[in-house]
Formats: structure tokens, C-alpha cells, sequence
């Protein structure tokens, strides 16, 4: 597997691209089938990011998990056909999700100690609260051996259970396999206890066990593949990989110590194996300076297997249990409250203790947000960069529930005006209505009915009218607000009071330093008013006019920092009824970070193709031009996000989104101009008129 990046770094035009394998899949085009695949198989929402993604100290070059995405290479060229290579990165998939599916991060220390009653005391406690696998592999030292040696077997047990319960898969995996065996090195002149660990790879990858006994004189193998065995059978769950791992490390600490052969091969014992010992002479524990461990950890550096990656479940666990996940697996254990302290300021120095041990792995937590790939348009070489930022949607929910009743204050005059000014948008079309009992039109048919029943003296029918009803309005309009830090500007505000005159000093007033003290507190000077106070004022009052004209609406924003940080923010969106959680979600918007436009329309476009009304219209609100710290090989280069903007706008009209641009930047017109299709756009000079200025607009749009 290859571990290209997901879009290209180098800039030099010049220079020759290189020759792409044949069949080459790059995680950027099979991203969306992977993330369905995902979705279907599981029921729950992964990310799927490239493996270079991570920025912790866990980096791993092939597949892994932690616990709220699945992180891949990001190309695979390992065959000739993409179809294989396609079906290479399901395998992947597939195989991680197992973990989840099988109980691996289920495991639970008490439920061990219970099936396998030959587990060592707990005498070497992790720091803070350990995760449960943790605690796990702390009984041996160095715990990496253990945790090793548990995942290839964990490998085998997962691999067995997937193509069981997805029978489909068995042709992917088979060719996997067998391509992952074929890459093995030769075991010749290899020590006696690497030996043993690639003859149990190749057993985990398929290879007969027949033959790799075979091929081993010190009989040790044949225990190994014994106590591996069981693993494939359907009954078999993570506490039987535990007990198979102890089994292993215990042949393998007795190949390191001793190299002469077995009498005979030891069958699998029924009780789990001791705690592999030290040799004689040495300290009473496994893990002193003559115990043979840790030179094992040595020797798993050639043992991945790239399809299956590394996972370290501990810190996986230990996230799960943190509720960095939107859905914990029914498997997973409570944390252990026998090793967290009674203080509670000793436990919150613990929890942050994990979280910063979590950070240090894996990078910052994203929560369960969701997020996409999108192009970029580097005009530089006129070419997309494909998947080249990550956007990450996420719920707006507030706290501020009197900022509806504040806007309707500062603003009923201006309601009202807009209110009325909608009464007279022309809905798209009517609906003639026939026999109603009021109208403007007389239903003829009716009225013959009627007669007729007179006539034949019955009860005559009343409903002889017709009418015509204004039909709903196919529209669906998406407003975009820019939340960069640069909406945090002041603006003036009109209904603010006046600052208090300073009292006059009386005449007996006591002097200090020059100034005279009246021994009254000072007050705090009132929160000013900000260029995003008035946008969301007028999105507000957008919402309230556009629920009484029966428009469908959605309200967003965006910011970011970098193309790896691309956030879209959900206050209202389609579908959604007005409620007081959707006035507190607008008054949540704040200013962030940076103003990478690209991505955000790109997502916002996507977002309104999906509504099935005729009109579909897209308005972007912002106070400047598009930026970003990495928007283009040179920062102070304005013309790169500009030019990306304007073909997100271009992609978005081209696919049936009508957009608009509304800035109360006063040097807009320079950009603008440059980056909106057909002068679709507003320059505003006040910020105060921003909320009349929408309402105009959306007349003129949709009317």
C-alpha cells in the first residue's frame, strides 16, 4: 500500500508529474463509496481520513482507528487492476470496523480475571486512568510486547469473524491474503523467536499449519499455532485471544532464553499459562534487566501487515470511554473505579492527564463531526487539487434565548416593512380549486348538478364555486454568514446610551493622586456592537419573514484555519420549524477564525442540491475577501482564494444553485467584481442597513 499524499504538494509546474501505477485508487476518489460502505456495514458514522492525517505521536503508515475515524493510505497500488485495489481498501475497512463489531475494545480486566484465572497481579499500575486493555498490558513489561502479540492474534480472530458474517468478502480477502503472504521475508537465518513470530504471521495470513510445523525442529511453533487455532472457530472472543497471547509470549520468552528444542510439542493448556518468568538469577519479575521481553519488542518492527495496519486498542478504549464518540459499543466496559482516586480534584487531574495522553497519540479530537473532502482550484496551474481540504459540519446550540425578543425590539419597524413588502411576492404558480362553497368563479358542472337535484327533489349541493390558491412557493434559499475573526469589529450603535457625564467633585472631596475619589465602583462599559451582532439581526429577521411567506430556509456560517479545518456551522437548517432553539442557535454565531470561502460553498451548493424546489438560491454574507493561512502557495497572494471562490460560485450556478454575494467590505467592488458570475452582488456601505438591504434582495431574487 502506498502512502502518497491525498492531493499534490509541489507546485513547480515544470517538473514531470510522476507515472502513475496502473490501477492506481487514490483515497480521494473512493472516498464517498468507502464512507456508504462504511455507513451500511456498520450503522455508524466513521470518518474516513488518510493515515498522514494524523498528527499525534501514533502515526502509522498503514490502516488504524482511534476510536472516531478510520485512517487509510492514501492511494493503494498494490495490484494492477483498480478494482482489486478497490476491493484491498474494503478489506481495510472492513477489518477495522472489526475491532468494533467484536468486542476488542469491550475487554474488561475483572471479566478477564474471571476466565482466566492464571492472569498476574496488577503490580504496575499506568499512570492517570488507564484504559482497561491498558491496564491489560501492564502485567507484562514492556507492555508493547503483550499488546503486539495480542493484536496479531486479535488480526486472525477478526479477519475469521468478518468473512463469516460477510461472506461476500471472502474473494477480497483471499487475494489479500494471499498477495500479504507472498510479501513475506524468509524466515531463514532469522533467531529462533523471529522465527517464530513470522511462522504465526504467515498462520494468521493463511498459510497451512501443516507445513510451517514442519519447517520448525524446536517444536515451540506447533504450541503457538495450537494456542491460535481456536481463534477462527465462531465462539471465539477477545478474552480467548488474551489467553492465546500469554500462551505465545510464553513459548516465545523460552525461545529468547533457551534455544534448544522442546521434547515435545506442549498441547494448549486448559488453564491459561503463567506469567512467563525470568530466567534463574535474574529479578523475580518478568521486566528486570535479565528478563528477555523486552528484547522481543525488537523484533515485531517487521511484522505488520500493511491491509491490517496497527491499532493500539488501549488508547482506542480509553477514548470510547471518554465520549469522544457519538455511539459507544454496547461491549463497552465502565472504567474501572477501583483505580481512580476518591478526591475529586485528583480525578479531574487524571481526566485531563488522559485527555492530554489521547492528544499526544492521535492529535486533537474532532468529536463525532462529520466531514467531506473537497477540490480546490489552484488557478496558478489551472487543475483541481482532488480532496484537498476537509470540512467539518457541526450543530450550533445556544444559550441566549432573549436575543429573538432584543432583535424584535431593536428591529419592529423593519419587520413589519418586510413583512408587508413579501405580501406582494407572486407565489410560482396557482392551484384552481373546484367545488368549494366560496369563491370567485362559479363551478358550471355544479351548478348543473344541483339544479338537476332540485328538480328531482333532493338535497342539493352547495359547493359550487371555484378559487384560486396560491400554491407553495418552490424555493429553498441557504444563507452563508462569514464568522471569521474580522466580523468582531465594532460597528456604531445607534440605540446605545449615552455615556454617564463624570459627577461633579464636591467640595470637600478627598484627593488621590491628583484625582478626587467619590468611592463609587466603576461600571463595566457595555458590550459593544459588532459587524456579526448585525448580520445575525438581519438573518434573524430574514427567518421571521420568510417563515410567514412559507419559503423553505436554511442559516449557516463558516470559518476555519487551514484546508484540514474547514468548519461549517448549522444554526437552522431546511425542513426545520422556527423554535426557540433555532434563535438561540443564530445567536450563537460568533466570530472565529479565518475566511476560506472555497469549500463552504462548495458545501452549501451541495447541501441545496439536495432540495427537491425549482429554485434553489444560495446568499453569502461577509465582511472581506477570502483568506486563509494556507489559501494558495503565498499567503499575501489574494488572487488564489479569489479565483477559487469564483469557481466554486461557477461549479454551484452550473449546478442549478443561484448565488449571491452580499459584503459590507467598502473595497468589495475591487474582488467582487472579479469573483462573482454576472455582477451577482451587493456591496453595502453601512453595516446598519445590512438587515433592510437582505430583505430587498431576496424580493428581487425570488420574486
Amino acid at each position: 500500500m502506498s502512502n502518497a499524499p491525498a492531493a499534490p504538494a509541489a507546485r513547480d509546474a515544470t517538473a514531470p508529474a510522476p507515472a502513475a501505477a496502473p490501477g492506481r485508487v487514490e483515497l480521494s476518489d473512493a472516498q464517498r463509496v468507502l464512507s456508504l460502505f462504511t455507513q451500511g456495514l456498520s450503522g455508524r458514522y466513521l470518518h474516513l481520513k488518510p493515515a498522514d492525517a494524523l498528527t499525534g505521536e501514533f502515526r502509522p503508515e498503514g490502516a488504524t482507528t482511534d476510536g472516531t475515524a478510520i485512517y487509510l493510505p492514501a492511494a493503494v497500488e498494490v495490484f494492477d487492476e483498480a478494482r482489486h485495489n478497490l476491493g484491498l481498501y474494503r478489506i481495510s475497512v472492513l477489518h477495522q470496523l472489526g475491532f468494533y463489531e467484536n468486542g476488542t475494545f469491550g475487554f474488561s480486566l475483572a471479566q478477564a480475571r474471571e476466565r482466566l484465572p492464571g492472569l498476574p497481579p496488577e503490580r504496575r499500575a499506568p499512570l492517570g486512568q488507564p484504559s482497561e486493555l491498558e491496564r491489560f498490558f501492564a502485567l507484562w513489561h514492556p507492555p508493547s510486547v503483550m499488546r503486539r502479540l495480542f493484536m496479531m492474534l486479535e488480526d486472525l480472530r477478526i479477519d475469521s469473524a468478518m468473512t463469516r458474517r460477510y461472506p461476500g468478502a471472502r474473494h477480497d480477502l483471499a487475494r489479500v491474503l494471499a498477495q500479504a503472504l507472498a510479501r513475506r521475508p524468509d524466515p531463514d537465518g532469522a533467531s529462533p523467536a523471529a522465527g517464530l513470530l513470522e511462522g504465526l504471521v504467515r498462520f494468521t495470513l493463511g498459510a497451512p499449519a501443516g507445513p510451517l510445523i514442519a519447517a520448525d525442529p524446536s517444536g515451540r511453533l506447533a504450541v503457538m499455532l495450537a494456542a491460535a487455532q481456536p481463534l477462527t472457530s465462531g465462539q471465539a472472543d477477545v478474552y480467548q485471544t488474551a489467553a492465546a497471547a500469554m500462551a505465545c509470549l510464553r513459548v516465545l520468552a523460552g525461545a529468547r532464553v533457551a534455544g534448544e528444542a522442546l521434547d515435545e510439542p506442549e498441547p494448549m493448556p486448559d488453564a491459561p499459562p503463567e506469567r512467563p518468568r525470568a530466567p534463574a538469577g535474574s529479578g523475580d519479575e518478568a521486566g528486570e534487566p535479565d528478563d528477555p521481553l523486552p528484547e522481543l519488542d525488537d523484533l515485531f518492527e517487521g511484522m505488520p501487515v500493511d491491509f491490517r495496519g496497527e491499532v493500539r486498542p488501549e488508547l482506542v478504549q480509553r477514548q470510547l470511554r471518554g465520549g469522544h464518540t457519538g455511539t459507544l459499543p454496547e461491549a463497552m466496559p465502565p472504567p474501572d473505579e477501583s483505580t481512580a482516586p476518591a478526591d475529586p480534584v485528583a480525578r479531574e487531574r487524571q481526566r485531563h492527564a488522559d485527555e492530554a495522553a489521547l492528544r499526544r497519540a492521535f492529535g486533537a479530537p474532532r468529536e463525532a463531526s462529520r466531514s467531506w473532502l473537497y477540490d480546490e482550484w489552484d488557478f496558478h496551474h489551472q487543475a483541481y487539487l482532488k480532496g484537498w481540504c476537509r470540512l467539518f459540519e457541526y450543530r450550533l446550540r445556544g444559550e441566549d434565548h432573549d436575543f429573538i425578543g432584543e432583535v424584535r425590539r431593536r428591529h419592529g419597524e423593519l419587520l413589519q416593512q418586510i413583512r408587508r413588502q413579501f405580501r406582494f411576492i407572486r407565489p410560482d404558480a396557482y392551484l384552481r380549486v373546484r367545488r368549494v362553497s366560496d369563491g370567485e368563479e362559479i363551478e358550471l358542472d355544479g351548478v348543473i348538478e344541483a339544479a338537476v337535484d332540485r328538480r328531482a327533489g333532493h338535497a342539493t349541493d352547495e359547493h359550487v364555486y371555484r378559487r384560486r390558491d396560491r400554491a407553495l412557493r418552490e424555493v429553498s434559499a441557504a444563507f452563508l454568514l462569514d464568522m471569521s475573526a474580522s466580523t468582531d469589529f465594532p460597528v456604531p450603535d445607534p440605540l446605545a446610551p449615552e455615556p454617564p457625564r463624570a459627577p461633579e467633585p464636591p467640595p470637600d472631596a478627598e484627593m488621590v493622586y491628583a484625582f478626587w475619589n467619590d468611592r463609587e465602583p466603576l461600571r463595566p462599559d457595555p458590550p459593544k456592537r459588532r459587524v456579526i451582532d448585525v448580520a445575525k439581526e438581519g438573518l434573524a429577521l430574514m427567518a421571521q419573514a420568510l417563515d410567514g411567506l412559507g419559503d423553505d430556509h436554511a442559516i449557516w456560517g463558516f470559518s476555519g484555519y487551514g484546508r484540514d479545518d474547514v468548519e461549517f456551522h448549522v444554526a437552522k437548517d431546511f425542513g426545520e420549524p422556527l423554535s426557540p432553539r433555532t434563535w438561540a442557535a443564530i445567536a450563537a454565531m460568533q466570530p472565529r477564525r479565518s475566511t476560506r470561502m472555497g469549500p463552504a460553498i462548495r458545501h452549501a451548493a451541495s447541501r441545496l442540491r439536495e432540495q427537491a424546489t425549482r429554485l434553489k438560491l444560495l446568499i453569502m454574507v461577509s465582511d472581506g475577501y477570502p483568506q486563509d493561512r494556507d489559501y494558495g502557495p503565498d499567503r499575501n497572494d489574494d488572487e488564489y482564494g479569489i479565483q477559487d471562490t469564483a469557481r466554486a460560485l461557477q461549479e454551484a450556478q452550473a449546478a442549478g444553485v443561484q448565488t449571491f454575494c452580499v459584503t459590507i467590505d467598502p473595497a468589495g467592488h475591487d474582488y467582487l467584481r472579479r469573483m462573482c458570475p454576472d455582477a451577482r452582488y451587493l456591496v453595502i456601505d453601512e453595516v446598519a442597513d445590512l438587515p433592510g438591504e437582505l430583505a430587498k434582495l431576496y424580493r428581487a431574487l425570488t420574486a
